[in-house]
C-alpha cells in the first residue's frame, strides 16, 4: 500500500512537471490570452484510473473523472477509456472552440459526446463521441466525478429521473 502511494505521488509529480515543461515550450501565439492553458492527463496507476487537469500557473492537479468499472460497459477497460477520453478532451481543448456535452441513449448504453452547438446531438456530423456509460448509471454522475454508490442513490431515487433542457456542462469544463 505504501509503495502504491509513493508510486502514485511520483506519477502525479512527474505529470505535473512534464505538463509544465510542455506548456512552457508552446509558442505564445498558440496560447489564449484570456484563459490559462489546461492539459488533460490520465493517471491509470491509481484505482480507479482518473483524468486530471493541470492548469498553467497552478501547482495542483484537479481530478475530473474517475473511471469506476461500474460505469463502464462489460468489454471496456477503465485504464483504456481514461487514456482515450483524456486525449480527446485535450484535442478538443486545443482547437479552442466552445464545446458542449450532450448524451444520447442507444440500445444498451448511453453515449457522451462533445458538440459545437447547444441543440446538436451525438448523431451530428461534427460531434465527438467521448465514451459510453453503463445504462444503470446517469452520465452526469461520471462527468461530476461521483462514486457509483452515490450516483445510484441520487440518480435512481424512486424511479424518477430528470433530463435537463440544455446540454450538460460540468463545473470543470473550461468554456462554462
Amino acid at each position: 500500500m505504501f509503495s502504491k502511494v509513493i508510486s502514485t505521488t511520483f506519477t502525479i509529480s512527474a505529470i505535473a512537471v512534464s505538463t509544465t515543461a510542455l506548456a512552457a515550450t508552446e509558442s505564445n501565439s498558440q496560447q489564449r490570452a484570456e484563459e490559462p492553458e489546461m492539459t488533460f492527463v490520465c493517471v491509470s496507476q491509481t484505482e480507479p484510473p482518473t483524468i486530471y487537469a493541470h492548469t498553467s500557473g497552478k501547482v495542483n492537479l484537479t481530478p475530473l473523472i474517475s473511471w469506476y468499472q461500474d460505469y463502464l460497459l462489460p468489454n471496456q477497460s477503465a485504464a483504456e477509456v481514461c487514456q482515450q477520453v483524456a486525449a480527446k478532451l485535450q484535442s478538443q481543448y486545443q482547437q479552442g472552440q466552445k464545446k458542449f456535452f450532450t448524451t444520447e441513449q442507444r440500445e444498451n448504453h448511453t453515449v457522451v459526446c462533445l458538440v459545437s452547438q447547444e441543440n446538436q446531438t451525438c448523431s451530428s456530423n461534427d460531434s465527438e463521441e467521448l465514451f459510453s456509460v453503463n445504462p444503470n448509471y446517469d452520465a452526469t454522475c461520471v462527468l461530476d466525478n461521483r462514486q457509483p454508490l452515490e450516483c445510484m442513490a441520487i440518480g435512481r431515487t424512486r424511479g424518477v429521473s430528470s433530463i435537463p433542457d440544455a446540454p450538460y456542462m460540468p463545473s470543470w469544463w473550461p468554456w462554462w
